[in-house]
């Protein structure tokens, strides 16, 4: 990739995507990745979010492109928003509250991948975000005139986002993803396979190898 654009990925070979990704893991033309993850066309920001994953340092401009992935209209991009902040250890206020809106996310795939960021962080970090997720930080705000109706979707999220929560604990505290699966009333099963999948990856990989 050039200096100072942001070509389309599409346009990249092999080789060239290696060797951008070489140089934005040593913090070189970082403004290039930039403008693939904050441009207007939805494909360069798929791209960017992949290549932002593929980076994974902890650069404090990709920390705030993340951040504008969290928001993006794209499942993908979320998701990539919260892999980055899984690998890279970033942690404070503000992501506190996007992670709880990707713990809540419709898409099955962010919100799994929110309660592995969960299950894997430190001890301080999982107690202060288990915190504000119990008081109710992050969550959807009133969408509706009749405020029944806001507090059925309230009394919904609360106990979606408390289920992830649940989840994560239990698996912190050596539970197995079995047992959890069981008593976890309402949680979808493709979370549970998601984890369960993670967690026996190389399991599988010595079983195929024999």
């Amino acid at each position: 990739m050039a200096r100072g654009t942001a070509e389309s990925s599409h346009g990249l070979s092999y080789k060239a995507t290696e060797q951008a990704i070489g140089r934005w893991r040593e913090g070189v033309d970082l403004e290039d990745l930039v403008k693939l993850i904050e441009s207007e066309k939805s494909d360069d920001r798929i791209a960017g979010a992949y290549y932002l994953n593929e980076v994974s340092k902890d650069f404090v401009i990709l920390k705030i492109a993340a951040i504008k992935l969290s928001r993006d209209a794209l499942s993908t991009c979320r998701r990539a928003f919260v892999l980055y902040i899984t690998t890279s250890g970033y942690y404070d206020e503000e992501l506190a509250e996007l992670l709880v809106k990707c713990l809540l996310d419709l898409d099955l795939y962010v919100r799994v991948s929110t309660i592995k960021w969960a299950m894997s962080s430190s001890q301080e970090v999982f107690l202060d975000f288990s915190k504000r997720v119990e008081s109710g930080t992050g969550r959807p705000g009133p969408k509706f005139s009749n405020p029944l109706s806001n507090d059925f979707w309230n009394s919904s999220n609360r106990n979606r986002a408390l289920r992830g929560i649940e989840i994560a604990r239990r698996f912190r505290l050596g539970e197995e993803i079995g047992v959890i699966r069981k008593s976890v009333i309402g949680e979808d099963s493709f979370i549970f396979d998601s984890i369960e999948f993670s967690n026996t990856t190389r399991e599988r990989y010595a079983r195929w190898k024999k």
